[in-house]
């Protein structure tokens, strides 16, 4: 089963991996959690910006978010907006692109390995309330692509990809991320991740409201997801698919 309905511990984390990582100290959990790594400096400047400029409202929160967050990302493009409220969780390993606008109380964090990444491309909109998340994953979202208010995307040991021009509309879920399932004396969630390779959407497509694309699914380019569907198969390009589960039910050719 791949549809994550918890929040704690991550998918992917059995409750013995998570006390096994986290460092003794108050102080050191903390720091790897939000940032990363245990450097004081790069802590105290992140809370210190945070704690200043996260909710500071108006034109004023928005400009001096514009100049001091870029610091806190790998890199942020000129023109990128960060609204007020808005979370991060070890944004040193997020990217984000020419005029990107992630708005108010949106939550972008990372988790895990070095690799683990957010990549935004110019133009991208992360809509109010939404949610994204990658542990030992990577979530990339092409250019001009819009995801809708309180959508979540979340990848654990994987990748979501998302093409370019794509609007997915609010309240929708893409994830790759699973529990085996196979042990009877062990809880679902202490038996480790179980993943099939990821999310990848084209170029051009819509996913309706409330959809929820599940781990390894391709949309293929143009088509179209209807609202509140359920894909667990891939959908060929230029489709119309609706359903639980999602089936194509004419082409737009």
């Amino acid at each position: 089963m791949s549809l994550e309905t918890h929040s704690e511990p991550e998918c992917g984390q059995t409750a013995a991996t998570a006390c096994c990582d986290e460092p003794a100290g108050p102080f050191g959990k903390y720091a790897d959690r939000v940032i990363g790594n245990r450097s004081l400096t790069r802590l105290l400047r992140y809370e210190f910006l945070t704690w200043w400029l996260a909710y500071r409202p108006g034109c004023a929160g928005l400009f001096l978010r514009r100049i001091f967050y870029r610091g806190l990302f790998r890199s942020m493009g000129k023109g990128a907006i960060i609204g007020v409220g808005v979370s991060l969780r070890q944004p040193g390993k997020m990217s984000l692109g020419r005029d990107c606008v992630i708005e108010d109380l949106a939550h972008l964090g990372v988790r895990g390995s070095d690799d683990a990444a957010i990549r935004l491309h110019p133009h991208v909109i992360i809509g109010r309330g939404a949610i994204l998340n990658a542990r030992n994953g990577e979530i990339e979202i092409g250019e001009h692509s819009s995801i809708g208010g309180l959508a979540r995307i979340a990848c654990t040991d994987g990748k979501v990809t998302i093409g370019r021009h794509v609007l997915v509309a609010g309240y929708s879920y893409i994830g790759c991320c699973g529990h085996k399932i196979d042990r009877l004396d062990v809880p679902m969630m202490l038996q480790g991740s179980d993943t099939k390779g990821g999310v990848t959407i084209g170029d051009d497509v819509w996913i309706g409201a409330g959809a929820i694309v599940l781990d390894g699914v391709t949309i293929g380019k143009g088509s179209v997801i209807g609202a509140a569907s359920l894909v667990t198969r891939d959908i060929p390009d230029y489709s119309v698919a609706f359903g639980s589960p999602a089936e194509v039910k004419r082409k737009r050719t």
